[in-house]
């Protein structure tokens, strides 16, 4: 099992640095009306979208490789060096300065904050997921690394409980701060917000590059 988190958990970690969901997030706590309400819906509909990914990709990773388990093979090449050409076409298009689907979706989404019903925040957390395109895209070689295990059902589950969690700590972590520290936790949130609103795109570059680099490597380790 420690071989198997050693190859999920860099994965998990890498998905978890959103600067769309922490900066939708950290908008929502920050906000006025029934903030930490908000949020807890905004952190629940991220967890049901990545809910629904994960059915979908184990399902699918399931069936792609079923008697390889613990082997190198050329679908498990493939997917790496997929999602890393998928994660460097990001990065190139956030260098050449196009608004992403993400931060098109933040701007529309900052406009109607105020004056939104709280079931309505379900659907900007999940909206949130489907447009965070580097957090999918890190989380689906983490599912292929699970499915093709040798590890137990009992490790495998314990290790994609990690992933899921990790995955989603941009949601979780601010929430359940203020969950436990109440308005004390509004200076550290408010710099927090002004950092990502500042830096998200050079964030967002440097983990596309970054594990872009990462998957093709392992890719390359990946071939028979």
């Amino acid at each position: 099992m420690a071989a198997l988190l050693a190859t999920v958990l860099p994965l998990a970690i890498g998905a978890a640095i959103s600067p769309t969901l922490v900066g939708l997030q950290l908008l929502v706590l920050t906000g006025t009306t029934k903030p930490v309400a908000r949020a807890w819906a905004l952190a629940l509909g991220s967890a049901l979208v990545l809910a629904a990914f994960s059915l979908l990709g184990l399902t699918v990773l399931d069936h792609l490789h079923p008697a390889e388990h613990g082997h190198r093979s050329l679908r498990g090449a493939a997917i790496m060096f997929v999602a890393a050409g998928l994660l460097a076409t990001l990065a190139v298009r956030s260098i050449a300065r196009q608004p992403t689907p993400a931060e098109r979706h933040s701007s529309r989404t900052s406009d109607r904050l105020a004056t939104a019903p709280t079931p309505w925040f379900v659907g900007v957390g999940a909206l949130g997921m489907v447009v965070n395109f580097s957090t999918l895209l890190l989380f689906l070689p983490a599912l292929h690394e699970i499915t093709r295990s040798p590890v137990g059902l009992a490790g495998r589950s314990v290790t994609f409980a990690l992933l899921f969690l990790i995955t989603l700590l941009p949601v979780l972590l601010p929430v359940g701060l203020v969950a436990v520290l109440g308005h004390r936790a509004d200076p550290a949130l408010a710099a927090t917000h002004a950092f990502v609103e500042r830096h998200s795109r050079q964030i967002g570059i440097v983990i596309e590059v970054v594990f872009a680099l990462y998957l093709v490597v392992r890719g390359l380790g990946e071939l028979p």
